[in-house]
């Protein structure tokens, strides 16, 4: 019999590990909708990013897990017909690409919007309105960082400061 109490997997991912997974989600996420709408112009961090305490632990040792910053397109998503429809099946494919599946839709006065979760427990959600915004929660992970990330948000390295080029018709 062990003297480890039997909470959790056997495993579970480092702050660094969790954080660059992050990084990635957000920036394919991020480039993805602006590829598919141009006129989203860039993202910007809205709310900042934060690590607070998952409400569990791993082997006795607290974990915590990582809320990124709350990014907002700087323009507007499109009007036509099937464009929000689209923006939420780009974000699909990649979230299904991932291993992770569509958890919730909503839709209504305006918006709409759905979130996607794997078996880890990490969390995708995109909501399209006024605006476009996409966060991402992380499951579980264990802190304490040998090469702390400065930020998981990308929006700097994909929010140029002049417009990305556009088709001419």
């Amino acid at each position: 019999m062990s003297a480890q109490p039997a909470d959790g997997p056997a495993t579970i991912p480092s702050q660094d590990d969790t954080h660059h997974r992050i990084h990635d989600l957000l920036g394919t996420v991020v480039t993805a909708l602006l590829e598919e709408q141009p006129g989203l112009l860039a993202f910007h961090d809205h709310r900042p990013e934060r690590d607070r305490s998952s409400g569990s632990a791993w082997h006795g040792l607290q974990t915590l897990c990582h809320v990124s910053a709350l990014l907002v397109s700087s323009g507007e998503p499109a009007e036509a017909e099937g464009a929000t429809g689209r923006l939420l099946e780009v974000v699909h494919e990649i979230a299904a690409s991932r291993g992770m599946r569509r958890r919730s839709e909503h839709g209504g006065h305006g918006m709409a919007g759905a979130t996607w979760v794997d078996a880890s427990g990490d969390l995708l959600e995109v909501v399209v309105g006024v605006r476009t915004a996409v966060r991402a929660i992380s499951a579980p992970f264990l802190p304490g960082s040998l090469t702390p990330m400065a930020t998981t948000s990308p929006a700097s390295a994909l929010s140029p400061l002049t417009p990305p080029p556009r088709r001419i018709r």
